[in-house]
């Protein structure tokens, strides 16, 4: 279209399938990233001192003035700076980063008119998700995005679609009366949506909304200036931010209508991974957090926030690790691997299979972390294009292509379309090249590559001769795993790897109500201050609910729509 200021050639141009593609999908668990000087420290400052509010500083260097501030360029702060200044605000944001962050692809979005034949029961969806939060969640806040996510994924299409952005939807499923996938998850893509891929256009809805808000609405980002500290008046109320400006020095902005908080958690911050959720994060072998050091969240506890309790983190099951490798403080090490996702075998490092391998990705991650080691084995053979086929896996742990139309047939990593092909170069080969991936004719061949010795390879070998007993029996007595997702282990050549966590973001975060304002330990609102996205407390304080694709960058642009517009008085 020719009114694009952003194409999808001029995005991708010069950027490498694996490379650069693969880091715009951060957001979505799909580029590991190096972690920043920053956080590399964090680690040797003394434990629970990420608490303690610093000094108000003196030197202000200049003061601006906004009615809105948003701290935070991603999923969560576009969506609020967009709204607000479409309501003839001046919105100024606030990112940590040289860039607005990477997007996600999926956006979960209940029950909208853009997809009227598509609708879920609000209290089913609701009361499920709160078993997997042990009874913890927030209903309250699980209802309004529920019923509002709908209105906010229509005003993302009437905002973006003038740009060229599409909104293909995602609603195929497997045919199991026990698995629940919600109909929820849009799929933006810019300019072309290939239903059976490649879609190289995905993942660009945030660089066309910061066009929009940047370029026809007249709002301000100030990339590579970090927020510090919140401003508040005598009775609490917050007025404005104190940041660190790289051109400028450190800097006020008052605002008239409050600041919204969206700056993605703190997973790249060790410190507080080591205190508030050490168990959900210790065996992770990657991380994709990058700036995400929890400064939202820290600036809200000083302005008198709560904290939820608990602490957790959303964790893949999608971390290849090398021989020789060892966890550390660092999560780096391994490599991305999507068919580590996959409901194949999984032993442990004595070879006994300990698990029913058909589990949400953090429940599969957990259940390796569990074991010796604390990673699992994951195992097949030369039949896996076919079993991966019969698995009929969901969201983007999808390597084979469901009916066309009904789902987002691209690799999530690189955009390109799924085949056995792609399967083969882009995610075996270099792995199998690495040594990471083992390869062999035989099962003992297989056990020796795997490093057991004389026992545990007797056991491995029992225990996969028990799993194809059960696979021929149609019926997993031992673990309950669907028969759909049995797969033999007797089709030579055989593949073994271990898999282990790769930490995405954190997911749990200050207490809010309804309209994202933290509240004090007494029930009070922080008046002037929102919380959005993985800064939010009240979904996941300790586990994420993988099977709903998308959930948490539609509750994250759906209360950050909210907040918005709570501040400015707009209904």
């Amino acid at each position: 279209m020719a009114e694009n200021t952003i194409s999808r050639r001029g995005f991708l141009a010069g950027l490498t399938a694996a490379g650069t593609l693969a880091a715009a999908g951060a957001l979505s668990g799909c580029a590991p990233q190096a972690k920043s000087e920053a956080t590399a420290k964090d680690g040797d400052a003394a434990q629970g001192s990420w608490r303690d509010k610093p000094e108000m500083p003196t030197d202000i260097a200049e003061t601006l003035e906004a009615d809105l501030v948003v701290v935070g360029a991603g999923n969560g702060g576009l969506v609020a700076a967009t709204t607000a200044a479409q309501e003839g605000a001046k919105v100024i944001v606030l990112e940590k980063g040289g860039a607005i962050a990477a997007a996600r692809e999926a956006i979960g979005a209940l029950n909208s008119a853009l997809e009227p034949d598509h609708t879920e029961d609000v209290p089913t969806l609701i009361n499920h998700a709160n078993q997997t939060q042990s009874g913890d969640a927030n209903m309250v806040l699980y209802r309004t995005w529920a019923e509002k996510s709908g209105e906010m994924i229509e005003w993302m299409k009437e905002t973006l679609e003038p740009k060229g952005m599409l909104f293909p939807f995602e609603w195929h499923k497997p045919n199991d009366p026990h698995a629940y996938y919600p109909a929820m998850c849009y799929n933006p893509c810019l300019d072309e949506y290939n239903p059976d891929g490649p879609n190289y256009g995905a993942y660009m809805h945030l660089e066309v909304m910061s066009d929009v808000f940047a370029n026809e609405l007249g709002g301000e980002i100030m990339f590579s200036t970090p927020a510090t500290m919140l401003v508040q008046d005598d009775s609490g109320k917050v007025t404005g931010v104190i940041a660190e400006s790289k051109d400028k020095g450190t800097i006020q902005v008052n605002a008239k209508n409050g600041v919204i908080i969206c700056t993605g958690g703190y997973g790249a911050n060790t410190e507080m991974l080591n205190d508030l959720c050490p168990g959900n994060s210790k065996w992770c072998g990657l991380t994709s957090a990058t700036t995400e050091e929890g400064d939202g969240i820290r600036m809200a506890l000083w302005a008198g926030a709560e904290l939820e309790a608990g602490g957790a983190c959303m964790v893949w099951n999608r971390a290849i690790l090398p021989d020789g490798f060892e966890f550390t403080d660092e999560r780096m090490g391994g490599d991305i691997f999507l068919p580590g996702s996959q409901p194949f075998l999984h032993v442990n490092i004595n070879g006994e299979r300990f698990m029913n391998e058909d589990q949400c990705y953090p429940m599969s991650y957990a259940g390796g972390a569990n074991q010796p080691g604390h990673y699992s084995w994951i195992v097949w053979d030369g039949s896996y294009w076919e079993d991966i086929e019969q698995f009929d896996t969901c969201g983007c742990s999808r390597l084979f292509p469901a009916p066309s139309g009904t789902a987002f047939n691209a690799d999530v990593y690189d955009c390109e379309a799924m085949s056995k092909e792609h399967l083969d170069s882009f995610w075996l080969a270099p792995q199998l090249e690495s040594g990471a991936l083992k390869k062999c004719d035989t099962l003992d061949e297989l056990a020796s590559a795997m490093g057991f010795n004389a026992d545990q390879a007797a056991t491995f070998k029992a225990n996969v001769a028990r799993y194809n007993e059960l696979v021929a029996a149609g019926e997993d007595v031992d673990f309950g795993k669907p028969a759909y997702r049995l797969s033999a282990v007797d089709e030579p050549p055989f593949y073994a790897a271990r898999i282990a966590g790769a930490l995405l973001v954190t997911i749990h975060g200050v207490i809010t109500d309804a309209n994202s304002q933290p509240l004090r330990t007494d029930g009070s609102v922080i008046e002037g201050l929102y919380v959005c996205g993985n800064d939010q407390g009240g979904f996941y304080p300790h586990n994420y609910p993988s099977n709903f694709t998308g959930i948490n960058a539609g509750r994250t642009a759906t209360f950050a729509r909210i907040a918005a517009k709570h501040a400015l008085g707009v209904a």
